[in-house]
């Protein structure tokens, strides 16, 4: 039954418990036959039952002067109450907390309360991802393990409970932030030049979070970009583009260029070399 039906039990006090004691001899006039007269006693009380009232014992007692002091009959029965499940919630992952590309993490979204216990499932940007989770009593949890990628920043992972009672699941979500740095860079530009001609190279990073710092060193000497952007990425991240501008040295027979993407918060970089080969006229 459910928490706002109300409930009669009523108390019949068995014949073959009682007959031996309730029965009493009664003479009618001419008659030389005598009957026995039988009663039956009923008893009865309603109540609204509660989310406290589940598994819960009632017991209809019956006491007379007859039945011996200390036993009286009695019969119980055990009351089951649906009512849903309480609100979920997860733990395994605070709300602003940063985690590393490839860094394992363990999900577990926990329901306590709730007849039956309730049912939980997990989504990922409102794809299901898992429906597998263990009740023990009226506590339920689901625990889903996932290795964080670079797709999984500003993912939301949402996990649902319900039972037979729910008019809708409720539900609890966190946001991931994962770091990583940029996967690669690429170098554009022109790989002959003439002496003293100026050249412009582009080094473009991979999607990274946070976005990426790009160094240049050209022929051995470090050089500041002139034209630096940063742009969101469309799977996720940030894409850095920076360029450098120089001139040729007459004196070089080659000259390398080089372009370093890192991240102040992680220890990774990425490395990329660009060689012009200059034509002597």
């Amino acid at each position: 039954m459910d928490e706002s039906s109300h409930l009669t039990k009523i108390c019949p006090l068995l014949h073959t418990k009682l007959q031996s004691v309730l029965d009493k001899e009664v003479q009618k006039p001419g008659e030389s036959k005598k009957e026995l007269l039988k009663y039956d006693t009923h008893g009865s009380i309603v109540i609204i039952p509660t989310a406290d009232d589940n598994d819960m014992d009632y017991t209809c007692e019956a006491n007379h002067s007859a039945i011996p002091i200390g036993m009286p009959l009695r019969e119980t029965i055990k009351l089951s109450v649906f009512y849903p499940p309480g609100m979920p919630y997860i733990e395994g992952y605070t709300e602003g907390e940063t985690v590393k590309r490839g860094q394992q993490l363990e999900l577990t979204c926990r329901s306590r309360g709730g007849n039956p216990p309730a049912q939980i499932v997990w989504y990922r940007n409102n794809e299901q991802v898992s429906t597998v989770y263990r009740t023990e009593g009226s506590f339920s949890e689901s625990v889903l393990s996932i290795i964080a990628k670079a797709q999984d920043n500003n993912a939301r992972y949402r996990c649902e409970v319900s039972n037979i009672m729910s008019v809708e699941p409720m539900k609890v979500h966190v946001d991931l932030t994962v770091l990583f740095a940029p996967s690669g860079v690429t170098i554009s530009g022109p790989t002959e030049a003439k002496a003293d001609e100026q050249v412009v190279i582009t080094c473009t990073t991979e999607n990274s979070n946070p976005p990426a710092d790009i160094k240049w060193t050209v022929d051995g000497h470090n050089f500041e970009s002139n034209a630096s952007r940063t742009e969101p990425a469309p799977q996720g991240g940030w894409i850095t583009t920076s360029n450098v501008t120089f001139n040729i040295n007459r004196t070089s027979r080659s000259i390398v260029v080089i372009c370093d993407a890192s991240n102040v918060k992680l220890t990774e970089n990425v490395v990329r070399t660009h060689t012009i080969t200059v034509i002597c006229e």
